[in-house]
Order: C-alpha cells, then sequence, then structure tokens
C-alpha cells in the first residue's frame, strides 16, 4: 500500500511539474492558480496574516489622529506602512482562505479588527479596522497574481487601504509589489519593488516612495517625497 501511495504522489508531482514549466515557457505563469506542496506554506491563511502585518499601524495610526498638521500625520501613516514590511516579508506562502472565510482580532491599542475573504479567484481580501474612541477607522482591500519567471517571481499587488480620522480627514494609500529572485540558482532574496502613493484630498497634501532598483543604492534603499 505504502509503495502504490508513493507511486502516486510522485506521478502527480512529476504532472505537476509539467503544468508548470508549460505555463513557465509560455510567459503565463500565475501560480495562486497552481497547487502548493504544504511544505512551502506557512501555518496561516492571508486573512490571520494581515492583522499580523498591522500590528504597528495602531502607534502611528493614533500619533497621526492626535496632530492637526496634514503634513505632520502624512508622516506618521507613512511610518506606520513601512513599518508594516517587517512583518510582511516571509518566504513562506500564506495559505488561502475559503471564500466568505473571516477572522477578527484586536490591535494592541484595542482596536478591532475583521477580515473577510470576498473572492477566491483572484483571491480579494478585506479588511475594517476600528480603532480606539473613534480616533481612526481603516478600511480596504488588497488582491495580488504571482507571475513565475525561470529564476524569480512577481508579485502585483492591487487593491488600497483608506484611513479616516475623527476630524473628517481620509488618507488613501496603495499597495507596493514584492520580487522573490534567485529561486532556483543563486542566493534566495525577497524585496519590495515599484511605489506607494498617499493621497490627503481633504488637505491637498499627496506623498510617494519607491522601492528597489534605485541606481547606485543598495537594494533595501527607498526614496520619496511629500507635496
Amino acid at each position: 500500500m505504502d509503495r502504490v501511495i508513493t507511486s502516486k504522489l510522485r506521478s502527480a508531482g512529476t504532472e505537476l511539474i509539467k503544468q508548470a514549466g508549460r505555463k513557465i515557457l509560455s510567459g503565463h505563469f500565475n501560480l495562486t492558480k497552481v497547487s502548493f506542496p504544504i511544505k512551502c506554506m506557512t501555518y496561516a491563511t492571508i486573512i490571520e496574516m494581515i492583522p499580523t502585518m498591522c500590528s504597528t499601524f495602531p502607534i502611528m495610526f493614533n500619533r497621526a489622529a492626535l496632530t492637526k498638521d496634514p503634513v505632520e500625520r502624512m508622516k506618521c501613516v507613512i511610518t506606520g506602512t513601512i513599518a508594516y514590511f517587517y512583518f510582511e516579508k516571509i518566504f513562506e506562502k500564506p495559505l488561502n482562505p475559503i471564500l466568505g472565510e473571516t477572522f477578527e482580532a484586536y490591535g494592541q491599542d484595542g482596536s478591532k479588527i475583521y477580515m473577510e475573504q470576498t473572492c477566491h479567484h483572484p483571491p480579494i481580501s478585506h479588511m475594517y479596522v476600528d480603532g480606539p474612541d473613534q480616533n481612526y477607522i481603516m478600511t480596504g482591500w488588497s488582491s495580488y497574481t504571482i507571475n513565475a519567471g525561470m529564476n524569480s517571481a512577481t508579485l502585483t499587488a492591487d487593491g488600497h487601504k483608506l484611513i479616516k480620522f475623527e476630524d473628517g480627514c481620509t488618507i488613501r494609500c496603495t499597495n507596493t509589489n514584492d520580487l522573490i529572485y534567485n529561486i532556483f540558482m543563486g542566493t534566495m532574496g525577497h524585496q519590495l519593488a515599484g511605489s506607494m502613493e498617499f493621497h490627503d484630498e481633504k488637505n491637498d497634501v499627496h506623498a510617494t516612495y519607491t522601492f528597489g532598483n534605485i541606481r547606485r543604492m543598495a537594494q533595501d534603499f527607498f526614496s520619496g517625497e511629500i507635496t
């Protein structure tokens, strides 16, 4: 019996590799539609991981709520989103939530965090964060596709986050992309790519920062500006 099971697993694995190989060569390889070995997965689903990643938000968002200076508030929000990436960068792939799956948690400031998986293909996760004393409310959604090449994979993110403060100010920000390189050859690396944009419509304040591939700078260097 063990030999039969082992043979079936090998056969399934060989077929999966063949399918992946054909899609890579065709240039249309979206990893969100390919079954992953469980050894490559982390222990939690995406909607469980997002609140963990958001654990730094309450510190900076409460501070942002206390200031009336729109530029200083923008700086606080930007700082919170940069700190977010420390928890986000992992090599293991999160488990895919089932459609309609929900998750609830509390932030370290007592904020209430609600998550729901609202679409399966493409995977879309919605969030709602209710800050303490109505200091802030954050809503948003995220979706992603993962396209693989011969020795790298690019995660392209879609969606946004909207932070609303008690005085009526709102700051909208986009998501960044990821690049995983040297998957089969060389030292594997994981870095952010692209730009993240912020917009405070009420006070007409804009901001952006850009990661990766900045000439003559280290890979973890980023630059930005507030206008």
